[in-house]
């Protein structure tokens, strides 16, 4: 899945102002993802790493190392700069690429995938008697 995650507040990138950044979950490597898992551990202090579905320490650096799949020049301390609601904005990249949803965001079908079907119960002509 590829996208922008647009910061509220923005970070200073090699003396730039980032507001905006690419992120590709199709780049993660095994290894860009094993750090992202080994970095939660390490931030996380041990609390994190458990349970990756529900680690939302473990999401948001997998969210991270997303974005630096896409931005090779950035370095994950350039990331842990975000702050705020921003953080989980990355948390959500991460948890649509763990949950295996990541597709689903992607794209609305256009046509229903089943045809709506009328009720089966009749409805009486007289329906103000009815309780």
């Amino acid at each position: 899945m590829k996208g922008i995650i647009k910061l509220k507040n923005s970070i200073m990138i090699d003396g730039a102002e980032v507001k905006e950044l690419s992120y590709d979950t199709d780049k993660i490597t095994i290894e860009a993802y094993m750090k992202a898992l080994n970095q939660a551990i390490v931030k996380g202090g041990g609390m994190t790493g458990v349970n990756v579905k529900l680690d939302a320490g473990a999401q948001t650096y997998i969210g991270m190392y997303a974005v630096l799949a896409d931005n090779p020049r950035y370095d994950i301390t350039d990331l842990e700069r975000v702050k705020g609601s921003d953080i989980m904005r990355f948390a959500d990249v991460g948890l649509f690429f763990i949950s295996g949803r990541e597709d689903q965001s992607q794209e609305m079908s256009e046509e229903p995938s089943e045809p709506t079907r009328e009720p089966s119960i009749p409805i009486p002509a007289d329906s103000e008697n009815v309780l």
